[in-house]
């Protein structure tokens, strides 16, 4: 995959994630941390899950070892902690800056990165297998958070490719 498209997908995760978000700040606000039978117990925690993932994901980019990723996940999960929608919005929209500050000083997105891992062992993985990991992820939890929008009785809203790209078109 071509750095182009790399580049359009983390661009379409974004979008997604700030469609997500915005949808959510229509809704009545209790909607967000409700109480739900699901994967997760509430949206606000399936969105706090996606970012901490995202940062996993960004410090393994960045070949931080386990031990400093760990320690600064839970230290920017803490910082989301009971954040409102209007402030775990900021929080998506600086760590998009990091993912988007990585990419342009990135030059060879074929690069193998190395990590240790105290379960897994050695594992060895082409960056942009892991940014198109970030982008999958991503999509299979707004489709959680739609089933869970579904269950409070409230509409979801269409993040699925295409939808970025007829978007994209008409900007």
């Amino acid at each position: 995959m071509e750095n182009h498209q790399l580049s359009k997908m983390y661009d379409y995760h974004v979008w997604a994630n700030q469609l997500v978000i915005q949808h959510m700040k229509k809704l009545p606000e209790k909607v967000y941390n409700e109480n739900v039978k699901s994967v997760f117990s509430s949206i606000s925690e399936v969105l706090i899950h996606l970012y901490g993932a995202d940062i996993i994901w960004l410090e393994t980019m960045k070949e931080s070892s386990f031990q400093n990723t760990v320690e600064i996940v839970k230290r920017r999960k803490s910082e989301v902690a009971g954040a409102s929608i209007d402030e775990l919005e900021k929080f998506y929209a600086e760590l998009s800056k990091e993912f988007y500050n990585f990419l342009a000083n990135e030059q060879n997105l074929e690069r193998i990165i190395i990590t240790e891992h105290p379960k897994y062992g050695r594992c060895e993985f082409v960056l942009n297998d892991l940014l198109t990991h970030v982008v999958n992820h991503g999509t299979y939890h707004r489709g959680n958070i739609t089933a869970m929008l579904h269950q409070q009785g409230e509409q979801g809203v269409p993040t699925d490719y295409v939808y970025y790209i007829l978007a994209s078109q008409m900007s």
